[in-house]
Order: structure tokens, then C-alpha cells, then sequence
């Protein structure tokens, strides 16, 4: 059985004694900063139910002129990306969801703690498939040459065709005994599926047959409880000039070439949220496993700056965008760093929930989820920093 960690790593992986004080360190107060620029809020609304946090695994997914978003209660509601404003909702019966939505090909993929992956017609003509897989969906790609690739609980890749939602293959890796609550999305990229597993390894597949391209062990398994020998492969992984930059959870972190696996670069680190580096700035940046955020040099890994100002506030994978690195955390706030030195330099409360998953951007606007329901559009750049 896997074991729902992920909670718990935010403020400890330490247990107390039924009679003892409890010593465990609580998250860092808000820091207080120099503001060097104004966060701009577009519009917010509630989407529905919201869902705990490690269980509701929810991104919006970004089409031409409508952004898709699901309650945890089965509600897939289309709202106009400008406004906020609900263009159709789609009720989907007997459905918990767990994650998505992935999207593209005029449809929309979600998925379920029942084992569903379901889509949803994007003109808002309700569902047109349902089905079952292996278990717990726990992660969902975008739509790409009409298949939708899904992660479940037990260590399996689906391929699902985009039209009938009809297997048309799978992957297996076997999953450790114990593992933390979470997957790496399926990225497809160039007709090909990077995917990451809980054996700290990743793999590059086929995007057609699902054959394996290549294969990397990325995070070794090393430890004597089965809680040190964790390697989860769970964050976001960029893409930066032909390498893809992973992390695992208490292995590594290292750039790999797309087309063979070999790894340019390695260090020891620990993160299951991941990265994320933008090729004009050449600043890779990064939230480990306590929440402190680094900026490295993509090119060999080097440190160039690190804080720990949002330790243990469980702060979310970086959005690198222009000049900063933007991040939510468990108080609903996104927080500006500074990509030159990590400095906080401004701030803005999306919502009171917290921050379920990395922020998604889409022509300078960031659209972020939070675990009370609500879905809600900021301006990436600052006011005033121009």
C-alpha cells in the first residue's frame, strides 16, 4: 500500500510519542520583503468543491480562448480565459476527481479515485467517454496526436485514444512499498512521453507503441527504513536546449539528454516538486524538499544563489518568467524572486486555500488553483518594474 507522505513532509517526516511535546518545526512566518513591483490580480471564482490538497491533484487546462477546470466533486466547468466568466458546465456522474485536466483535440481529460479516466467534449456537449483503468488516476497529460497519456496509482502508463478513450497501450514500473502521494505529469513532447516513476527512474517512450526509447535510473534507492530508501521522480521537469532537468525525492537532481538519456550533469538533492529555467535567463531555479528555493546554472548544476525565507511552507514548483521565479505556497500566496539573487521582491494572495499545484502559464498570465475551489488569474509581470 502506498502511504500518504506528502502532508507530513511539509512539516516532518519525524513522529512524536503519544505523550510528548510536539517539537515538530512549524513553516516559516511570511517573510517580510522590499516590494520592487506590483502583483496584479485579473479575476478569481469558485470552480465547486475543492479537494485535500495531496489527493485533488488539479491544473487548468488552457485551450484557444477557454480555460477547463474540475471540482473534486465532478464538475468540469469551461470559463473564458479574459474574464473568468462560465461559458458551460458538464456534471460528470459518480466521479471523484484526482486529477487533470489535461487538454487539446477538442477535449478534456480528467481523472478519478475510482480508477476513471473520463472526457469531456470542449463545446460543452457533456461526456463522451469513460474509461476504466488500473487504479487512482493520479496524473494526466495534455491531448497530443490524438492520445492522452495517464498516470495511476499502481506505477502504470495509459495511452488512451483521444476520440474513445480506448487503451492502446501501457507501461509498468515497479512501485516501492512505500512512496510519496504524487505523480511526475506525462509530458509529450516531439512525438515521445518523458515520465518519471517512483523507482526514480525515467523513461522516454514512444508516443504510438509506448517502446522504450531509452531508460535512466535517476534516483538510487539507498537507506535503512523503507522511508530513507524514498526516490520518488514526482516534480515538473523543464525542457532546457536538448536535456530534460529532473529531481527525485532523496537522490538527484540532473540534466539528460532528450534523445539518449545520458546524463550532462549530476548532484545530490531532494525535491518532489521540481523546476523550472528559462532559456534567456539561463537561471534554472528550484524548491527542494523544505521549501528553500535555489537558482542554478542549467548548464552544470552550480549554485548561484539559494533561500530558505518560504521553508516548510510547502511551496510549489517555480513558473520562471522574464526576470523572476514565481511560486505558490500553502497560504494561498504567490511569491516574485528575483532570478539574479532569490530575493523576494513581491506578493499577492491568490486565494485563503492553499496552492495545489505549480501555477499555470499561458500568455503572461498565471492561473492557480488552490484547495478551496477556487481558480484564479494573476498578471505574471509586475506593475512598475518595467
Amino acid at each position: 500500500m502506498r502511504l500518504l507522505l506528502a502532508s507530513a513532509l511539509i512539516l516532518s517526516l519525524s513522529a512524536c510519542g503519544l505523550w510528548q511535546r510536539d517539537t515538530t518545526e512549524p513553516p516559516a512566518d511570511l517573510p517580510e520583503f522590499e516590494a520592487e513591483g506590483q502583483a496584479e490580480r485579473l479575476w478569481s471564482r469558485s470552480v465547486g468543491s475543492g479537494g485535500e490538497r495531496f489527493l485533488w491533484q488539479m491544473y487548468p487546462g488552457i485551450g484557444e480562448d477557454l480555460v477547463v477546470v474540475s471540482d473534486a466533486a465532478g464538475r468540469v466547468t469551461g470559463l473564458n480565459p479574459e474574464s473568468g466568466s462560465q461559458r458551460w458546465q458538464t456534471r460528470l456522474d459518480n466521479a471523484r476527481i484526482s486529477a487533470g485536466v489535461g487538454i487539446g483535440e477538442e477535449i478534456a481529460v480528467v481523472g478519478t479515485l475510482d480508477g476513471h479516466a473520463i472526457g469531456v467534449d470542449l463545446a460543452g456537449d457533456g461526456e463522451r467517454w469513460r474509461a476504466t483503468l488500473s487504479s487512482e488516476v493520479l496524473a494526466v497529460s495534455d491531448v497530443a496526436g490524438g492520445l492522452v497519456v495517464v498516470r495511476t496509482n499502481d506505477g502504470r502508463i495509459h495511452a488512451l485514444d483521444a476520440e474513445s478513450g480506448a487503451t492502446q497501450w501501457t507501461a509498468l514500473r515497479t512501485t516501492p512499498s512505500l512512496s510519496l502521494r504524487g505523480a511526475q505529469r506525462p509530458q509529450i513532447t516531439s512525438g515521445r512521453v518523458l515520465a518519471g516513476f517512483d523507482n526514480g527512474r525515467l523513461l522516454m517512450l514512444g508516443l504510438n507503441r509506448g517502446n522504450v526509447l531509452w531508460e535512466t535510473t535517476l534516483g538510487i534507492s539507498s537507506g535503512r527504513t523503507e522511508v530513507e530508501r524514498m526516490v520518488d521522480i514526482d516534480g515538473h521537469i523543464p525542457l532546457y536546449r536538448g536535456a530534460a532537468i529532473a529531481a527525485t525525492y532523496q537522490g538527484r537532481l540532473a540534466a539528460l539528454d532528450l534523445n539518449s538519456g545520458e546524463i550532462f550533469w549530476a548532484r545530490d538533492f531532494s525535491s518532489y516538486q521540481g523546476a523550472d529555467v528559462d532559456t534567456g535567463s539561463d537561471v534554472l531555479v528550484v524548491t527542494d524538499a523544505e521549501s528553500h528555493v535555489w537558482g542554478l546554472d542549467p548548464r552544470s548544476g552550480g549554485d548561484l544563489w539559494q533561500t530558505d525565507a518560504l521553508r516548510l511552507r510547502g511551496v510549489t514548483a517555480p513558473v520562471v518568467v522574464g526576470s523572476h521565479a514565481i511560486v505558490g505556497d500553502y497560504q494561498g500566496y504567490l511569491h516574485w524572486l528575483d532570478l539574479e539573487d532569490g530575493r523576494i521582491v513581491a506578493r499577492i494572495r491568490a486565494s485563503s486555500g492553499a496552492v495545489v499545484t505549480r501555477p499555470v502559464l499561458v500568455n503572461g498570465t498565471l492561473y492557480v488553483v488552490t484547495d478551496n475551489g477556487q481558480l484564479t488569474a494573476v498578471k505574471s509581470g509586475l506593475g512598475g518594474d518595467e
